[in-house]
């Protein structure tokens, strides 16, 4: 059996995460173009980003469960094969209907990475070290949004559009190769015999679990809220506000690294503080980059610096919430910590989607829509502390009550 070290985990965890979310975007640049390749409409091109978002929510709550009952590494090995072999079908596509079932297929194998690699860390780590690693995972998963579209129109117009799902293939191919010869298995309490009814029956237990929702809730929630901006921006700030496509790209960047520095305050500080303080602290942050906005928006007195500087704001509380939410919650159940990991991926998917469809519910013609949707998400999350368990803890480098650590 192939040995695996703490340190191989936690420099591949990053990288899965890279997969997943560089295979998003990457090919956005060119989606304009495709409407002429494949002679069809902006909405089917548009089609293609959209079922990859559904793809990628509902196949982590399938990856989760298959790793916590046939193990880390043949889950991962399985779902790397299947995202190679997806992006060389969409990179070979002739037409948008082909596209669009490989980025289904494309999704499904990307979303084993990141459900895997935080499992892994758990079975390796106690919480609060956990979520150091996690840390870790929050700087890839702030990064790789704000730097694929940009790789991706480099690439774009240097050769063409299937070069950029060419990319992704090679990358997700060395990824393979490095996954199969250094990674081992890590999980140590799979669940033989677990049928597909005691499967799903964990995701109830979760679900049921004060403690879990605790945990998940504001990461999910905050995760929504950037999502929120990145959707809803473009029309505020360049419609809108006038700004330039280069200039929201690089605003846009700016706020990403709100969250790249939340996630390396917490990689700093969570040992010493414990994840529950972590929380609360990343909750004080975005609550008050939330009243800023509300501010801001509501008195006439909008600008692109008086919505650009409270979001980040809010995502640098996110940096501090997401990496200890998600430690947290995946330690409440250690002996399905991938189960739990593919809950917490699923409902930050499907927060995300909500807070990309609420404004425009709601629109008007002004940047209130957004502004409140942001505000509303920081809200809920707050809220969720009032899940908290009596007797939960929220201690350095101790387990809540409830909570079991790693062996």
């Amino acid at each position: 059996m192939k040995t695996v070290t703490d340190a191989r985990i936690v420099a591949f965890a990053p990288a899965l995460v890279a997969v997943s979310q560089v295979s998003t975007s990457i090919y956005l640049p060119a989606s304009p173009a495709l409407v002429t390749v494949f002679n069809t409409s902006t909405t089917m091109v548009q089609l293609t980003f959209t079922v990859y978002l559904i793809g990628a929510a509902f196949s982590q709550l399938i990856a989760g469960p298959l790793s916590d009952r046939f193990g880390r590494r043949p889950v991962l090995l399985g779902g790397l094969v299947l995202y190679v072999l997806a992006s060389i079908a969409a990179a070979a596509a002739t037409s948008i209907e082909a596209l669009i079932v490989a980025r289904v297929f494309q999704a499904t194998g990307a979303m084993t990475g990141p459900v895997v690699g935080r499992a892994m860390i758990r079975d390796r780590f106690d919480r609060s070290r956990s979520a150091k690693a996690l840390a870790n995972v929050s700087l890839a998963l702030a990064v790789s949004p704000a730097l694929a579209p940009l790789l991706g129109a480099f690439v774009f117009e240097a050769a063409g559009w299937r070069a950029n799902f060419v990319l992704v293939a090679a990358f997700g191919l060395l990824m393979l190769v490095l996954a199969f010869g250094l990674l081992g298995e890590t999980n140590q309490q799979r669940q033989i015999g677990a049928g597909p009814a005691d499967l799903a029956g964990n995701y109830l237990k979760l679900l049921r679990s004060r403690a879990f929702l605790f945990y998940a809730l504001p990461a999910a929630l905050l995760f929504g809220t950037m999502f929120t901006f990145l959707s809803e921006g473009p029309h505020v700030l360049i419609t809108m506000m006038g700004m330039s496509p280069t200039a929201f790209a690089t605003y846009a960047a700016l706020v990403a690294c709100g969250f790249a520095v939340g996630s390396f305050a917490s990689s700093r500080l969570t040992v010493r503080l414990g994840i529950d303080r972590m929380i609360a602290l990343g909750l004080i942050a975005a609550a008050t980059g939330a009243a800023a906005l509300v501010v801001v928006a509501s008195t006439g007195a909008t600008s692109i610096v008086g919505l650009v500087a409270p979001m980040t704001v809010i995502v640098f509380g996110l940096g501090l919430v997401f990496p200890n939410g998600m430690a947290g919650a995946i330690s409440v159940h250690p002996e399905f910590a991938g189960t739990s990991s593919a809950m917490v991926g699923f409902l930050q998917m499907v927060f995300s989607a909500l807070g990309t469809v609420a404004p425009e519910l709601f629109a008007d013609g002004t940047e209130l829509p957004m502004v409140l949707t942001v505000a509303g998400g920081v809200v809920l999350a707050g809220a969720s502390f009032a899940l908290k368990p009596g007797g939960l803890h929220a201690g350095p480098g101790q387990a809540p009550v409830g909570v079991r650590t790693a062996e």
